[in-house]
């Protein structure tokens, strides 16, 4: 586990909780697209905690999650999981209702 980036919330703070398997293809690009999103549309009000699965599975199934990547929205409620490598802009606007 590892927090890729904490910054103090002003207003609307997200917890992210990104679920990947190790360092293959889809996890990375799914951690990029996340960095990505999160400085373009979030600023400096957000944290994003990477559970690699193969190392913490009793998380991963502590939180449901069986497919990887998933990202589990922790805060703010209500909780959201979406799986994928995090490329749809538009839909994850709409999910995060930003």
């Amino acid at each position: 586990m590892g927090v890729l980036k904490k910054g103090k919330a002003e207003g609307k703070s997200f917890i992210f909780r990104l679920f990947v398997t190790d360092d293959e293809l889809h996890a990375r690009k799914a951690k990029n697209n996340l960095r990505k999103f999160c400085a373009s549309h979030i600023n400096d009000s957000f944290e994003i905690e990477v559970v690699d699965v193969l190392k913490s599975f009793n998380i991963a199934l502590e939180n449901k999650i069986f497919f990887t990547p998933a990202l589990v929205v922790i805060s703010p409620d209500p909780p959201v999981t979406i799986f994928g490598d995090l490329s749809d802009t538009q839909e994850l606007i709409k999910l995060l209702r930003l």
